[in-house]
């Protein structure tokens, strides 16, 4: 038996090795960093629709009517918020000193902002709605037809709904796992 027999890698392999590795992770980024968009741009989306269902619900809860407001950062108009109150209005950046403006519901905090969701997700249009206040009425949950769209820099976009019934639904014609607009 012959000891002076090596087992084990040379450089050149381990460097060939680490190269194809490079290459390989370098092809996948792209396609994880898409993905990750899409999930967090589902989200919001799923997140929005979850909390127009519950606004609805503490409408007729409460017997009072119940509001979703929107705000748009002057300034810079992708930096976007909504808040959630019973029969006031509420600012969600929460520029206002005056607690009676903050967006809670029994003293509990309920803003959503774009950092929930990273720089990519935007709000590109809820002018489908008279204004930027959705409001529940406490005779059944109603409220007025609209739609608010989520989109993601690239364009992707996701929909969400409301009829006078106040039933929500989501669509989107980029996929997603949701029914075409």
């Amino acid at each position: 038996m012959d000891r002076n027999t090596q087992k084990g890698f040379t450089i050149i392999e381990l460097m060939i090795t680490v190269v194809v590795m490079g290459i390989l992770i370098a092809l996948a980024v792209p396609a994880m960093t898409g993905m990750l968009d899409g999930r967090k741009l589902k989200g919001a989306a799923e997140n929005f629709q979850v909390d127009l269902m519950f606004i609805k619900t503490e409408a007729i809860k409460r017997n009072s009517n119940a509001r979703i407001e929107f705000k748009f950062d002057g300034v810079d108009p992708t930096k976007w918020c909504y808040g959630m109150k019973i029969n006031a209005t509420c600012d969600c950046f929460e520029t206002v000193s005056t607690e009676a403006d903050y967006c809670e519901i029994d003293g509990v905090k309920k803003v959503v902002n774009r950092s929930d969701y990273g720089d990519n997700v935007l709000i590109t249009g809820n002018s489908a709605f008279a204004s930027d206040i959705v409001s529940f009425t406490p005779l059944r949950g109603q409220t007025i037809n609209g739609n608010v769209k989520f989109s993601l820099t690239n364009g992707t976009e996701v929909k969400v709904s409301t009829n006078i019934r106040g039933r929500t639904t989501i669509c989107s014609d980029d996929g997603f796992g949701f029914e075409g607009c």
